[in-house]
């Protein structure tokens, strides 16, 4: 079965761990098919998006309602997905495999959390200025340590540095204590609000202004809305102006 028209549905599926991603591909992705317990807002023969998610990533699953069932015990709707080509289904198994790690160079052996002995040595001997001037210019390992060891003090050089990439800046962005001319700093870059991860993580911080969060939700596509719609995580206000968005 191959679908050719847009998705008209939206049905997300969040997962806790990649773990839990794998069985569910295993078990039943893999199949061509996925069940989804409980309620949903679909009809029988409906063609609809399946939106996975773990760890704030995100792969889309056009799919075709093949069963609904609406009496509990055993409420649900079966799902049968378009058959995936081979760079489809290439894709959808480089999401499943993915594991964090795989983002950042090999290190020698050391505190994983903040590099090798001796980085951690010289970063721990530095004066507030020399950290800040790293933050600004230094590669991947370097800013990494720099941020768990010292975070607020180096969060915006480590912004300004020309090399930081989208997964950092949505790790500094989710951070509830994050100032809000840092989170206007994000907001301004439109190649970091290109990435879903930064999105997600802006809309999920309080630090986040009306203004802010409008921008991000008017970029985003209907199917993106009706996802943030559902996502309990995000605050109410969000959810809000996303449904404004949606003529809800």
């Amino acid at each position: 079965m191959v679908l050719e028209s847009a998705a008209v549905s939206s049905l997300p599926v969040l997962l806790e761990t990649p773990e839990a991603l794998r069985t569910l591909f295993d078990e039943q992705l893999s199949k061509g098919r996925l069940w989804l317990s409980g309620s949903h807002a679909v009809t029988e023969r409906e063609r609809c998006e399946v939106v996975l998610e773990v760890q704030g990533r995100t792969h889309r699953l056009q799919a075709e309602v093949v069963h609904v069932r609406l009496d509990d015990p055993g409420a649900g709707v079966g799902l049968q997905l378009a058959r995936l080509d081979e760079a489809g289904l290439a894709a959808l198994r480089a999401f499943v495999d993915w594991r964090e790690e795989e983002e950042r160079p090999a290190e020698p052996a050391g505190d994983p959390q903040t590099g090798t002995p001796a980085l951690h040595a010289r970063l721990a001997a530095m004066t507030a200025v020399q950290q800040q001037r790293l933050a600004a210019s230094g590669g991947l390992t370097e800013r990494v340590a720099l941020e768990r060891l010292y975070g607020p003090n180096v969060w915006e050089p480590l912004l300004r540095n020309p090399r930081i990439t989208p997964p950092e800046v949505a790790r500094i962005g989710r951070k509830g204590t994050l100032p809000r001319p840092l989170v206007e700093l994000i907001a301004a870059n439109a190649g970091w609000l290109a990435s879903g991860e930064v999105q997600r993580a802006l809309l999920s911080n309080p630090r986040s202004t009306q203004a802010v969060v409008g921008k991000i939700l008017r970029s985003m596509s209907r199917p993106d809305l009706l996802v943030v719609v559902q996502q309990t995580s995000y605050p109410v206000q969000v959810r809000q102006v996303a449904r404004q968005l949606l003529g809800r």
